[in-house]
């Protein structure tokens, strides 16, 4: 699939001049700055490595957009390879030792674009104490030193005399030195002229030898990848080789696939997706384009395989359905275009069922991952999905995977499963593979602690589901009131009032059986005091008799509150939020339910309790807030 063969510069940089190699469309603009360009220039001068450069031969399965390398001129011609990496190195070594006319490049800062002519002070070069990297200078697009320091005379090097007479000779004359010499060797063989050291054949063979050979006689290693190699290869190893460029991925790969024809720009076509749907739809912003491409290929897939079995094919004469790169690098620009719109508003009613778990942001989403299947299932089932039943079925598929955490890994192989399963599930209530493995721990309940866990996030929304109202705006939290109150989860025993309290263990203060969503007017309210002093205070502020059943919407005895409880709030509520999940799931968690809220109730809780204080530098950044705050 591919050989590794050494190859000359120069034969290189003819390739590169001719476009015969090009680089495929995907690829970023060249960056490299001045003081890097010299670098490789003298790494290249002393015979040091600078790294291999990997082709793909052209003419294969995989037909990508192209352009020349910067400073070639633009082509028709089809590519004999396609160069994967490398692309900087190969570009700034055509620019300075091939292309006629300045380097296009920029300072070190990157903050200003400049032109610059590349020399080599041959007799620096030839000073064995000298870094070689000083003898690599640049001029400013006159051929005169941009600056000089501690008043010596700016360098010149606007003719070629004044090349010969300061011995600089430029970079684009090292693979090709002949005509340059011969002026160098007639200009110092003048009247009136002494050459400081020898004759100037004579010091220019030494060159030759020590320098200059290094740049006509150098060799790259060069990873050649077949033609024959699989897209999906390709991918995967410019994803693993390339981490100082670009980050290919396979979006970036479909779109020099797809401009192939009509010139079709598959990075514009998101961008506008992009444009219409996040604004409106909050959830969405974290959605990609090779999820989008995921979606497009799980339908594609599971049409060609319907196809086939129309056609009466069995067993593995069926195509898979599927999602990975292989698949989505054979979706073609029709397959895009055909099912593009269909997946979009697939995506729309996406958002929407999330709005209705009450996930109302892009940091809410407890699996982005998720989107995929779930776009999938709205598209392959139109308005099949739209009904109260359809709606009870998919809501606990989804709260299943978010409970059963199944969503965090390699999950290609279960969107593919989801797409046929959970359309047969709303459409006959089999039960589908991902609602019978999915599984919650009990004790889970107790470890989930930050919104880093899918678990988590999708308590907080099942929270707000289930009636949650402020305590003392005394509105039920809704997408309204998330947005304009600035909901968010805080702790019901504050993190301060724990601590001086004894209940030191962290894995019981910071765990979401502690926390609940209220809005930051009423969490600035609670401070680090007592749940009794902050109820006092927020009772002045909602009608009498309503506060306790605003603390019963977020399951809260209104007694353990008023009595500083943690122990009991901590036991109930547990037991409660366990009955939650349970019902999201739509199973019984049976032993496991009862083996949590045993632990729990031992000794009250004070059991688990650790007689140790943590340090305020290890709280998390919402404990050390509300420490402040207290």
């Amino acid at each position: 699939m591919f050989d590794t063969n050494p190859r000359l510069l120069s034969k290189l940089l003819d390739d590169v001049e001719s476009a015969k190699m090009q680089l495929p469309d995907f690829q970023r603009g060249w960056v490299w700055d001045d003081n890097r360009i010299k670098g490789l220039l003298a790494s290249i001068s002393r015979g040091f490595p600078i790294g291999a450069v990997m082709t793909l031969e052209g003419g294969g399965e995989l037909r990508l957009k192209s352009r020349p390398v910067e400073g070639v001129e633009a082509s028709d011609r089809t590519p004999d390879s396609y160069l994967l990496d490398g692309q900087q190195r190969l570009t700034s070594l055509y620019q300075a030792l091939r292309h006629p006319d300045p380097v296009y490049t920029s300072e070190k800062s990157r903050s200003r674009k400049v032109k610059r002519w590349y020399f080599v002070d041959m007799q620096a070069a030839l000073d064995p104490t000298a870094d070689r990297e000083d003898a690599i200078v640049s001029v400013s697009e006159d051929k005169k030193q941009p600056h000089t320091s501690g008043g010596a005379t700016p360098l010149d090097l606007s003719s070629d005399e004044k090349e010969y007479e300061q011995h600089f000779i430029p970079t684009e004359a090292l693979l090709d030195s002949q005509d340059w010499l011969l002026g160098y060797v007639q200009y110092w063989a003048g009247e009136g002229r002494e050459h400081p050291i020898g004759t100037a054949a004579d010091f220019f063979k030494e060159f030759k030898a020590q320098v200059q050979d290094n740049f006509s006689k150098y060799q790259l290693p060069v990873i050649e990848l077949g033609k024959e190699t699989p897209k999906e290869a390709v991918c995967t190893v410019f994803e693993k080789v390339n981490t100082g460029g670009v980050q290919l991925n396979v979006f970036e790969l479909a779109t020099a696939s797809f401009a192939m024809d009509d010139s079709f720009s598959l990075r514009d076509d998101w961008k506008e997706r992009q444009d219409r749907l996040y604004p409106r739809w909050g959830v969405l912003q974290g959605l990609q384009g090779d999820q989008f491409l995921q979606t497009i290929a799980l339908l594609k897939t599971q049409d060609d395989r319907r196809r086939a079995e129309r056609e009466g094919k069995t067993g593995r004469q069926l195509p898979a359905i599927g999602c990975r790169k292989g698949e989505i690098l054979d979706l073609e620009l029709e397959d895009y275009r055909h099912w593009a719109d269909q997946v979009e508003e697939g995506f729309v009613e996406a958002a929407k069922f999330l709005r209705s778990q009450f996930v109302f942001g892009k940091g809410n989403v407890p699996y982005n991952t998720q989107l995929v299947p779930l776009a999938a299932l709205f598209t392959e089932l139109g308005l099949t999905a739209k009904t109260a039943l359809a709606r009870e079925r998919l809501e606990r598929w989804y709260w299943s995977g978010v409970f059963g955490e199944l969503y965090g890994g390699a999950v290609e192989t279960q969107f593919a499963r989801d797409l046929v399963e959970v359309a047969e599930f709303i459409r006959s209530g089999a039960i589908p593979s991902s609602v019978n493995e999915a599984n919650f721990v009990p004790q889970r309940l107790i470890s989930l602690k930050t919104k880093n866990s899918a678990a988590y996030k999708g308590l907080y929304a099942l929270q707000m589901k289930n009636n949650a109202a402020d305590w003392m705006k005394a509105e039920s939290l809704s997408f309204a009131t998330y947005h304009d109150n600035g909901i968010d989860i805080h702790h019901i025993f504050p993190v301060d009032w724990c601590r001086k309290n004894g209940i030191t263990q962290r894995d019981l203060y910071d765990s979401i059986i502690n926390k609940t969503p209220i809005d930051a007017h009423t969490n600035r309210s609670i401070g680090g005091s007592a749940p009794s002093k902050y109820l006092e205070r927020i009772s002045g502020d909602v009608p009498e008799g309503r506060l306790d059943s605003l603390l019963r919407s977020h399951w809260l005895d209104p007694d353990h509150l008023w009595n500083d409880d943690f122990a009991s709030s901590f036991v109930a509520r547990g037991q409660k939020m366990l009955g939650l999940v349970a019902d999201a799931m739509g199973r019984d968690l049976g032993n496991g339910q009862q083996a949590f809220i045993d632990a729990l109730h031992r000794g009250g809780v004070g059991d688990l309790y650790e007689e140790e204080d943590p340090d305020y530098d290890d709280l998390s950044e919402s404990d050390q807030e509300e420490t402040e705050a207290a």
